[in-house]
């Protein structure tokens, strides 16, 4: 497969993932509606190769007839390759070299969750590799600071596994996405928090098709999406931080501490002018928060936790959200403090405020005599 272009197999399982199959090579993989001999060569070993990566394995069975020898011999590779990691390749009744087996076992593909990001930036993640005896689970909560927290793992049986499906698409945090896609996204923060991995990942990805892995490690998927910073998007953060799919955002308190103290004497202060000198001087330190809340490697946690967002948004249909998440995301990439990107100082403020409202309720409530 060395004359195959790579960056085209990525483009060509892009494609399929819009459900717009315009091309040959996506139509043939999609329905069936073009012949495989009625491809070009070289669409036709992009789009062998992208069957592969699917387990599209009655594809490769049709390409394996096919009249080119060039396309036969990679057909075939596939399947060998795809049937060496679990897949139940069925033989054709004439070809030869092939055994049905006592019993058939179809091994599905592998299956991929994610969720939005919490508070603090983490996105969890449920990653299910299937093989002939059952499947290898991997769950947690994944994100650029520490890679991964409260991770874990499990080797299930059918029955088990097809519980674990079950609840995790009815809970409505957690969102199927095309395994590859979740793969990209989980060991990205696995990258960029040390370069580890969480306990059992690895065998996990022993059921997983070397094909698969490759293109999660070649894709963006968030190619289709802007790559320009539109200001007036990154302001309309209303669907971010009070819609029905709202972004949490939660400073840390080393920085929310201290800020809120300030807050609170700042409310308090006799020597303050006027209400306008206090309002300004709690302005300061909402600047002063959201700036140092992004001023270390929480900037790199928020880069990826908003690109899933986005990608998130975009799967589910809401365009408003994955605008906003998108465009703060280009915000964060193009360098702008905190302070200057509307969702980080709005959430700031508001956790300030709450809490200095709290304290100060809690102050007033202590001063009221008993009775």
């Amino acid at each position: 497969m060395s004359k195959v272009d790579f960056e085209k197999v990525v483009a060509l399982l892009e494609e399929l993932e819009t459900d717009k199959t315009k091309s040959p090579g996506a139509s043939w993989l999609a329905t069936g509606s073009v012949d495989v001999d009625g491809l070009d060569i070289d669409v036709a070993l992009v789009a062998v190769e992208a069957a592969k990566r699917m387990g599209m394995v009655e594809r490769l069975q049709e390409a394996k007839k096919a009249k080119d020898k060039q396309i036969r011999k990679a057909a075939g590779s596939a399947l060998h390759v795809l049937k060496s990691t679990g897949h139940e390749v069925i033989a054709d009744q004439n070809e030869s070299g092939w055994s049905l087996g006592a019993e058939e076992v179809v091994v599905p593909p592998p299956m991929g969750f994610i969720g939005l990001p919490q508070g603090d930036g983490y996105f969890p993640y449920i990653m299910i590799a299937h093989n002939r005896e059952g499947a290898c689970v991997s769950a947690g909560v994944a994100g650029s600071g520490q890679g991964y927290q409260d991770a874990d793992h499990a080797l299930t049986g059918r029955s088990q596994t097809r519980d674990i499906v079950a609840n995790a698409v009815k809970d409505p945090n957690l969102f199927e996405v095309p395994f590859h896609v979740a793969l990209h996204f989980t060991e990205r923060a696995f990258r960029e928090g040390g370069n580890r991995q969480p306990n059992g990942w690895g065998r996990m990805l022993q059921s997983v098709p070397e094909g698969t892995q490759n293109a999660a490690r070649m894709m963006d998927p968030l190619s289709k999406q802007e790559t320009e910073l539109d200001r007036k998007e990154l302001e309309n953060v209303v669907p971010l931080v009070d819609g029905a799919h709202k972004l949490p955002f939660k400073i840390e308190e080393q920085i929310a501490n201290p800020a809120i103290d300030k807050c609170i004497a700042a409310v308090t202060s006799e020597l303050a002018r006027d209400d306008a000198d206090k309002r300004q001087r709690i302005a300061s330190e909402v600047v002063d928060a959201a700036n140092q809340s992004l001023a270390g490697p929480a900037r790199a946690t928020w880069l990826l936790a908003l690109d899933v967002a986005a990608y998130v948004a975009e799967s589910a249909g809401w365009e408003a959200e994955r605008k906003a998440a998108r465009h703060t995301g280009l915000a964060l990439r193009a360098g702008l403090v905190g302070a200057d990107i509307p969702f980080f100082r709005v959430w700031t403020e508001r956790q300030l405020a709450a809490v200095t409202e709290m304290v100060l309720a809690v102050r007033a409530g202590h001063e009221i005599p008993t009775q």
